[in-house]
């Protein structure tokens, strides 16, 4: 019964997963070169630099950076950006590959910005975009679906790709299954280094009884590993770390070192069939 309700759900909420407000027919743009998978992963853990925090300032931090050349700060959006993908020149930002079979919808949201996104996309299925980021930018995206997403309340049970920037100009980023996971998410630097974290082999099903937690738009994924008061689940987080390991994903603030730098503050990110 539970696995029926699990696959029902999934069905419903794909069913309300497509862009509602805005037309694909309207989407003017040509998907960026799609990113070689196998090549990305295929570089060892110790070629490159790991860091358990690094430069990189998280949600879960008390407040923002205040150090370095950075001043000026963000104010939380009242609505939300919307862009088909942007034109990539060089600067900072992140790549997005829709490797999901449909549309899907990634949010970008400042830290402690929780209710409203910064900017979201919608990607084809198997395309890739670039969305450009501030200087100043620390925060997450998340893969959702307007319903919830653009409902104006926290949406934070999901994987999430973190991303920041120090004065320096270097970005700092990992994936975080802390507030739960709703599907794989893979990054790599954009500067050469050949850093990768992150995981794309599908870990939703099978976990053990007391792992799930249900999302708003109705679908079952893994819960929260760590609570709000720094207690831990240790349900989810041991699964996750049988599952995916802890030197590529933060399955707690304990564990690993699953941050990477990229010098140019670029990174790519390829998500696959998740739960959105």
């Amino acid at each position: 019964m539970y696995k029926y309700l699990l696959t029902l759900t999934g069905l419903l909420a794909a069913a309300s997963a497509l862009p509602s407000e805005h037309s694909p027919a309207v989407q003017a743009r040509s998907s960026l070169p799609g990113p070689d998978i196998s090549a990305i992963t295929s570089v060892p853990q110790s070629s490159f630099k790991s860091y358990q925090k690094g430069g990189l300032h998280r949600g879960t931090d008390a407040s923002p950076s205040t150090s370095g050349a950075i001043s000026k700060r963000w104010k939380c959006n009242t609505t939300p950006t919307f862009t088909w993908g942007e034109t990539d020149t060089g600067g900072k930002g992140v790549q997005i590959t829709n490797a999901d079979g449909d549309w899907r919808g990634f949010y970008i949201y400042h830290n402690s910005c929780d209710s409203v996104p910064y900017k979201y996309i919608w990607i084809n299925a198997g395309e890739t975009e670039f969305v450009s980021l501030p200087a100043d930018f620390e925060g997450r995206i998340t893969r959702g679906v307007d319903s919830s997403m653009l409902s104006g309340s926290p949406q934070l049970l999901a994987s999430w790709f973190e991303l920041s920037y120090d004065g320096a100009g270097v970005g700092w980023a990992d994936v975080s299954l802390i507030r739960g996971c709703d599907g794989g998410i893979l990054t790599w630097s954009l500067d050469n280094s050949g850093a990768w974290k992150g995981f794309t082999q599908w870990i939703l099903d099978g976990a053990p009884t007391g792992a799930y937690d249900m999302k708003n738009d109705g679908q079952w994924v893994l819960k929260y590993t760590e609570n709000n008061d720094g207690s831990i689940n240790t349900i989810p987080r041991d699964w996750e770390i049988q599952q995916v390991g802890a030197e590529y994903v933060y399955v707690d603030d304990n564990h690993g070192s699953p941050v990477i730098s990229s010098s140019n503050g670029r990174f790519g990110t390829y998500w696959p069939a998740g739960r959105a």
